[in-house]
């Protein structure tokens, strides 16, 4: 991925099917890739908090990695998740990644032990210097309760090799800072957060790395699209068809609903990594009746 153009568009951040001892399942895992690729996502993002990377063994991610490369194949950028508590850790990680194939990385703090945003500084030069790939800042403080401050992100922002953030945070207006603040043509300003997308857009961001491409991704081309069309109207109406199917199927730990809406639709066995659990049969009859009244199940 070229680190002379800012990254842009509707990302695709996939979940991973697994089988039931936990490994990758190779052939629900090649449908997505390509499910979301025919379906126009501007790149393909894998092991992300979606694709459960803090709770898969080592060698399935290699494997879930190895097999994206080969199924993507170039046509996409191709963004790995590689953070890790431990500065050293994520080096490595990252260097792995670089290793088999991926284009990016996406990092989210050192989590775990508490540390101020000069050791978070720190982490991320060091990541970027030593890491051989471009890297993607992963702010999401509900998951790692270590934020990336907008201070911090503007002070990133300028270092070479860190080419933007994807902000999870649902903080419209920390969002709303970077764009403003850290914006550039060579750092990108991405949510995370899919009912955002149309704000965001509108405020001027880059787009999005976002879950429901894993069911719809033709709603948010579709929306990207129409905004940069100035069609705004028609955007709002897909950013609600987008925020009605996340509230509809929002059932068992997160990523189960996406996993079981994958799974009526013939993707994968709805299999989520121990100790959260799957949805439920009952569950997953009702994400099928709700993925029918879309028009995303036939």
């Amino acid at each position: 991925m070229s680190e002379t153009k800012r990254l842009r568009g509707v990302m695709a951040v996939l979940v991973t099917p697994l089988t039931e001892d936990e490994s990758v399942d190779e052939g629900a895992w090649r449908r997505l890739i390509h499910r979301v690729i025919e379906g126009g996502s501007h790149a393909v993002v894998v092991l992300g908090t979606a694709g459960e990377f803090a709770a898969l063994r080592d060698d399935v991610k290699r494997r879930a990695l190895g097999i994206a490369v080969e199924e993507v194949a170039g046509r996409v950028p191709l963004i790995v998740g590689t953070g890790e508590p431990g500065t050293r850790r994520a080096v490595a990680r990252a260097q792995e990644a670089a290793r088999l194939g991926a284009d990016a990385a996406m990092v989210v703090p050192p989590y775990y032990y508490p540390c101020d945003q000069a050791a978070v500084l720190a982490h991320y030069r060091a990541v970027a210097a030593e890491g051989g790939l471009p890297i993607i800042l992963y702010n999401i403080p509900q998951f790692t309760k270590v934020p990336l401050e907008v201070p911090t992100v503007v002070t990133l922002a300028q270092e070479p090799g860190i080419v933007g953030i994807k902000d999870s945070s649902g903080n419209l207006g920390g969002y709303q800072q970077m764009v403003t603040q850290a914006q550039s043509e060579t750092f990108a300003v991405i949510t995370g957060s899919d009912h955002l997308l149309y704000a965001s857009l509108a405020f001027g961001g880059d787009g999005c790395i976002g879950t429901g491409l894993n069911l719809a991704p033709h709603w948010f081309v579709g929306l990207w699209e129409a905004a940069h069309a100035g069609r705004w109207q028609e955007a709002l109406a897909l950013q609600k068809r987008i925020t009605a199917l996340h509230a509809a199927i929002a059932y068992g730990d997160f990523p189960a609903s996406i996993k079981a809406a994958l799974a009526v639709m013939g993707i994968g066995n709805g299999q989520v990594a121990a100790p959260r659990r799957s949805a439920t049969a009952a569950e997953r009859e009702r994400v099928a009746q709700s993925l029918r009244e879309m028009g995303l199940l036939g």
